[in-house]
């Protein structure tokens, strides 16, 4: 029998509800809390997942256009299209194009995206120190009843 080791995840569960929000968006939430959740509420959750989105766009595509730069300067040094690739395009993302890489295939860690995040203001500044709120209690389903008192921000669990 082999053994598994599996890194334990530091963040919270509100924590990890506002990093999920934020790379998900309203898809998080079941269609029946959407219908109850107020106008503004819904529009600032997919403002900070389109943000949260096209950050995370342009970090994977700068991720790769850096190794693929490195690969062309190791193989093909003194070619004129590494020069050009190198010096004219850089490493700079294109907002247009979708990288639809995952970040296990990039090796890059949840730790990293939240720092990432924080640094592009996505996540709160304080969003490592930021704890469980004990008024919160999560139900079987995975709801996690809002501050708002008769007010239901869940999370859909699958």
């Amino acid at each position: 029998m082999r053994k598994q080791n599996y890194e334990k995840d530091p963040y919270n569960g509100h924590q990890n509800f506002l990093y999920n929000r934020a790379l998900y968006g309203l898809s998080i939430y079941a269609s029946e809390e959407i219908k109850e959740m107020p106008v503004e509420k819904k529009k600032r959750i997919v403002r900070i997942h389109k943000k949260a989105q096209m950050v995370v766009n342009l970090w994977k595509q700068e991720i790769v256009n850096a190794a693929a730069n490195r690969f062309f300067t190791d193989i093909f040094p003194d070619m004129e299209i590494t020069h050009t690739l190198v010096n004219y395009y850089g490493i700079e993302g294109d907002p247009e194009h979708v990288n639809n890489l995952s970040f296990k295939s990039l090796k890059i860690t949840k730790d990293q995206v939240v720092n990432k995040l924080i640094e592009k203001k996505v996540l709160p500044k304080n969003f490592k120190e930021l704890k469980q709120d004990e008024s919160r209690i999560y139900s079987k389903r995975g709801v996690m009843p809002s501050v708002k008192s008769g007010h239901s921000v869940g999370r859909r669990v699958a």
